[in-house]
């Protein structure tokens, strides 16, 4: 016989057990909740201002600015960088995101000025990021860029004052349309293989995001609508994450408006403060967009009168304004519960360098034409010509007017914008999956008589997220410090047909005139520059030609270029859409409704997966006890 006693015995670990079990398992389960709660909110919704460090006195007396500091300064000076980091830090600011034009120190104030700023904040529990410019002066081609990005990742980003989110250093860009996706790709292959960092692009054209991490746009004061257009990119942004079937941040764009009319730039133009009503306005539609994080444009960007540094005529109001609305951002973002799940990055890990194992499968539309067809860049023949697509060749369709008559396209070979008539191109696709994009609202004007181009050592203007700027026309971004000197090379240069393709207009050799004018600290003696030939398209006529600067030339940050006009002698078929203008309208982006990405934590539903599993568990063993029990019993009998 079996002892009764024996059996209870073996019976009671057996419970004993089963309790443990079910508790280690509850606890799991309430740790796997948490968890997935803290993947999603472990870090609180950034708040960024990109901020500029290459100012001296004389950018105050220089004119080209719409108004001035409270406190005139020199970038350079470590007090002056200790009240910006003061002043970001009580306006509810987390980093202060400063363009970089990469580390060599020799002329360069932007990698001196980012090494102080790191240590200033380092010492104030605040943070500091880098706007990587990819058209900067001291980038000659990719291999530069590499090797910047290199010393980015393994110097700066290792100081502790650098920002990291969810563990990894973030770096936003500008202008990485200097080079096509596969070519980002195959540096961030060099540099990242593991995307251990967060890179952020900006620009109209997501392709990017097959290698980059997020996306921004630098400027919503083109827009007549910041809700709408903030709303569509937000959009725009998960839904190519969730083709990608990768998270993606978006980051929404704020401005307190917009004054570049005292730049001399021939396209200048303002958008008006009110007050501060503009200011809370585009942050009314950043929040709506439900942006992962927040970025300023800017803390003090003087030139383009986008700064909300306390100045001579709006005070510190800005700040105080940053710090209410900095507030209300981040309580609509604990109100959520969670944050969107393109907010909670992948973890790094090793990540394919092929770029045919993360392009998805897309059915955009695309164009090809039907005889050869001018392109515009607006939906009219009013607008200028900036290229063509001759007969049978493709190019994909980003957007439509709304009746459906004209097909805005990506020029090929080229990050361009443009437009094509729809009688002249066949539509390869659906136009329904097409957005709409709104026609300029002003009138677009005749050429004037010199037209401007934009060195590599300038930044050039984007005033619409819709179109890159398709003439000619690009002006300096940056204020002008020191005393100028002028420099007055004669270079003959020729327009051939090689370098436009076969094209059918045939065009006269000319001769162009350079004016350089550089400032002390970017532009080193000795800097080759690039410069191109253009024709009265727009488009670059011949291959970028190097110009030196002389060593005995004083050097001031920027570099403008000015060509004079070049002719050209053409006999132009008048089957197609003609039609001549020098003027770039602004564009609002309309996107159709579409999914989002589902917001629902994955650990969440882990938990909740493990607790079921747990509790089915629980009965089995509940079951076979028992039931090893009564036989216990019965031989006890």
């Amino acid at each position: 016989m079996t002892n009764p006693t024996r059996c209870k015995s073996r019976r009671s670990p057996s419970v004993g057990a089963i309790s443990a079990l079910l508790l280690l398992i509850c606890v799991c389960d309430v740790w796997l909740a948490s968890d997935a709660r803290f993947a999603c909110a472990q870090e609180a919704p950034l708040v960024l201002a990109f901020y500029y460090a290459w100012y001296d006195e004389n950018t105050w007396t220089s004119g080209i600015t719409a108004d001035v500091p409270l406190q005139p300064y020199r970038s350079a000076d470590v007090e002056v960088i200790e009240r910006h980091v003061s002043q970001a830090q009580a306006a509810g600011i987390d980093a202060l995101v400063q363009s970089w034009y990469g580390p060599q120190e020799v002329n360069n104030q932007t990698e001196t000025n980012f090494r102080a700023l790191l240590d200033v904040a380092a010492g104030r529990g605040f943070r500091g990021a880098v706007a990587f410019e990819a058209n900067s002066p001291f980038f000659p081609d990719q291999a530069a860029v590499t090797e910047a990005l290199r010393y980015l990742l393994t110097v700066h980003t290792q100081h502790p004052a650098y920002l990291r989110y969810q563990g990894r250093p973030v770096i936003f860009f500008w202008r990485q349309q200097r080079f096509d996706v596969g070519t980002w790709n195959a540096i961030r292959a060099k540099v990242d293989p593991d995307h251990t960092s967060l890179w952020i692009a900006e620009g109209t054209d997501l392709g990017y995001q097959r290698v980059f991490d997020g996306h921004y746009l630098y400027s919503i004061a083109w827009s007549s609508d910041v809700t709408r257009t903030l709303q569509d990119w937000g959009q725009r942004v998960r839904r190519y994450a969730g083709r990608l079937g990768m998270p993606r941040l978006w980051v929404a764009t704020v401005m307190p408006g917009y004054d570049d009319t005292h730049s001399g730039r021939s396209a200048a133009f303002a958008v008006g403060r009110r007050d501060g009503e503009y200011y809370r306005a585009s942050w009314a539609a950043a929040i709506a967009s439900q942006p992962d994080w927040v970025v300023i444009t800017s803390f003090n960007e003087w030139v383009e009168g986008t700064m909300i540094e306390p100045s001579v005529r709006y005070g510190d109001l800005y700040l105080n304004l940053t710090r209410e609305l900095a507030a209300q951002f981040r309580a609509s973002f604990a109100m959520e519960g969670a944050t969107s799940v393109s907010a909670v990055m992948p973890q790094a890990g090793p990540v394919s360098t092929d770029i045919a194992t993360v392009a998805v499968a897309e059915s955009s539309p695309r164009v090809r034409a039907i005889e050869t067809v001018r392109i515009r860049s607006g939906p009219g023949t009013t607008y200028p010509r900036i290229g063509r697509l001759e007969r049978g060749e493709q190019a994909e369709a980003i957007g439509r007017n709304s009746d459906d008559t004209w097909w805005q396209i990506e020029l090929p070979g080229s990050a361009t914008l443009g437009w094509v008539s729809a009688a002249f191109v066949e539509l390869l696709g659906d136009a329904s999956t097409l957005p709409v994009v709104e026609p300029p609202t002003l009138t677009p004007t005749a050429p004037s008589d010199a037209l401007i181009a934009t060195a590599t050592a300038t930044r050039s203007v984007v005033t619409s997220a819709g179109t890159r700027t398709p003439t000619p026309i690009k002006t300096v971004t940056k204020a002008t410090v020191g005393t100028p000197h002028t420099l007055t090379p004669t270079v003959i240069s020729s327009v051939t047909p090689a370098s436009l393709g076969t094209p059918a207009i045939p065009l006269q050799a000319t001769q162009v005139k350079v004016t350089a004018t550089v400032p002390p600290f970017i532009t080193p003696p000795g800097t080759h520059v690039a410069v191109s030939s253009v024709d009265t398209t727009g488009t670059p006529a011949t291959a970028p030609s190097l110009q030196t600067i002389e060593p005995s030339v004083q050097t001031s940050p920027l570099v403008a270029v000015t060509f004079s006009p070049t002719t050209a002698e053409a006999t132009l078929p008048e089957d197609n859409p003609l039609g001549e203008g020098d003027s770039f309208e602004m564009v609002t982006l309309r996107q159709p409704q579409g999914s989002t990405v589902s917001r629902t934590p994955l650990l969440l539903w882990l938990g909740s997966a493990s607790l079921l599993a747990a509790l089915v568990l629980l009965v089995v063993l509940y079951i076979r006890v028992r039931a090893r029990y009564r036989r216990g019993s019965r031989s006890g009998r």
